[in-house]
């Protein structure tokens, strides 16, 4: 009974700590696969903790109320923890999925329209505002063709390399 107390406990404490200290950085052994849904992996640190702690109380649970031997409460537990992962895991999803992201990532940048605010020298870099997710962003700037563009010219952004983009007049 003491083993499951133990899961039980040190599993309750990870979560409480994750739960304290924990946001985006936690440890997680996730790979890079975009299932287009936001929300933790299976194999985050609050996951692994919950799992914990639905084996241990389920566990602990059947072995301290009936005489049921090791083996049934482990198994008894392991239903357990699948069950609490599962609950926990879709009410950690809605958090997530209630979160903003500021992110702006490549896709969202291309293809965007934008100002010059800065001419654009002919083969050098310029400045450009544009206004994505409600934020007013500026970016250094090159012309597609090497060409001058003018200040306050409307421009489309088609590409992206580091911190410059290469933009098109509209």
């Amino acid at each position: 009974m003491l083993i499951f107390a133990t899961i039980f406990g040190v599993g309750f404490l990870i979560l409480i700590l994750s739960a304290i200290f924990g946001h985006d950085t936690d440890a997680d052994a996730d790979g890079d696969v975009d299932d287009g849904t936001s929300g933790p992996s299976i194999f985050s640190v609050k996951m692994i903790s919950l799992l914990m702690v639905g084996f241990g109380a389920v566990s602990f649970g059947v072995r301290a109320s009936s005489d049921y031997t090791m083996m049934v409460s482990s198994l008894s537990g392991i239903a357990g923890a699948v069950v609490i992962g599962i609950v926990g895991y879709f009410i950690i999803r809605a958090f997530y999925a209630s979160q903003a992201s500021s992110t702006i990532t490549e896709k969202d940048l291309i293809g965007s329209a934008a100002r010059v605010i800065d001419a654009i020298p002919e083969g050098s870099n310029g400045q450009i505002s544009c206004v994505l997710m409600g934020r007013e962003i500026t970016y250094l700037a090159r012309s597609s063709d090497g060409q001058t563009i003018d200040r306050g010219t409307a421009v489309k952004i088609i590409s992206k390399s580091g911190n410059t983009v290469t933009v098109e007049p509209v």
